[in-house]
């Protein structure tokens, strides 16, 4: 659940000045918003998967829908809203493979409201996976979620972050998996530590994992019962970070979904975030086979074939 929108990306080695133009080396454009990258990964990744979200009704929209189905998603409880537009994301890629982003996330997105989040969406569904700082879809996708014996999943990124623990501890209680970087970690954890910033929001919130992600080389770290365990990122020439976050929420879901150990699971969401930041645009996520000859490459055959077994491949 969460944003759908047209991400635009401009590649230069400069920011403009007020009144100056600099050179772009490349532009590309493509669908984006952190829950739709998700939903693209999880499919990519051999399960399925269905997107709640609100577009406009204007030719983006027909596009994003059409590049989700394209994938194998299911884009049935899609809101079109007639009267705003489809939300537009400007990404300034450097020539590290590092972004900064320019967002209207606002309009058509907006459109998604506590009353769309139903036992319909959820029917036939294991998993939910939240990806948005707005508490009032949280709190409402949790609530019918385990009323249903599902699992929930939150990424919400800074905006929710910068709300502060004292608003949001109540909506995050009892959510599965918690993912968030290192800045929003310290944010939240009042802490330049981040092992220590994680600990005290695990002190205050009741969520079975914590995730922090650190980006590379250090990959990501998981809390879970007072233990923390960490899995490096593996080297990989950078060309856009954009959507990594997203790729490895979602592999790292898949391989909760299919009850791997902690430690493969961050494994297996590590390397399939690294071959992600290979490639350009936020829905750029690997394929099952691409990770899993990733994975044996390195010598983890062992896991690979673990992960082939589960998801019911000879």
């Amino acid at each position: 659940m969460g944003n759908l929108n047209l991400d635009i990306y401009v590649k230069t080695d400069a920011i403009p000045r007020p009144d100056e133009s600099v050179d772009a080396y490349e532009t590309y454009m493509g669908g984006g918003g952190s829950a739709a990258n998700f939903s693209v990964a999880v499919a990519r990744l051999g399960l399925g998967s269905r997107f709640l979200g609100s577009v406009g009704n204007d030719q983006f929209g027909d596009m994003l829908i059409k590049e989700l189905e394209s994938e194998g998603v299911d884009t049935r409880f899609i809101k079109r809203i007639s009267h705003e537009k489809t939300g537009t994301v400007i990404v300034i890629v450097g020539l590290d493979g590092s972004k900064r982003m320019i967002r209207y996330s606002g309009g058509a997105n907006l459109g998604l409201t506590p009353n769309d989040i139903t036992d319909e969406v959820m029917n036939g569904v294991s998993h939910v996976h939240v990806a948005l700082g707005r508490t009032e879809i949280i709190e409402m996708a949790k609530r019918i979620a385990k009323s249903m014996g599902l699992t929930v999943s939150v990424d919400g990124g800074t905006p929710l972050a910068r709300k502060g623990l004292d608003v949001i501890r109540d909506v995050m209680n009892n959510v599965d998996i918690w993912f968030m970087n290192s800045f929003e970690a310290r944010e939240l954890g009042h802490s330049e530590n981040v092992v220590r910033a994680a600990e005290n929001i695990a002190s205050r919130v009741r969520v079975r994992e914590l995730i922090v992600t650190l980006g590379p080389p250090r990959g990501a770290l998981l809390l879970r019962d007072g233990e923390v365990k960490y899995s490096d990122a593996f080297k990989v020439p950078p060309v856009d970070t954009t959507g990594a976050g997203d790729t490895f929420a979602a592999a790292y879901v898949v391989a909760s979904v299919l009850d791997l150990d902690p430690i493969d699971k961050l494994i297996f969401a590590n390397a399939t975030a690294s071959l992600k930041v290979t490639r350009k645009g936020a829905r750029s996520s690997p394929r099952l086979n691409e990770v899993v000859d990733f994975l044996e490459s390195l010598g983890y055959a062992k896991l690979a074939n673990e992960i082939l077994s589960r998801l019911g491949y000879s």
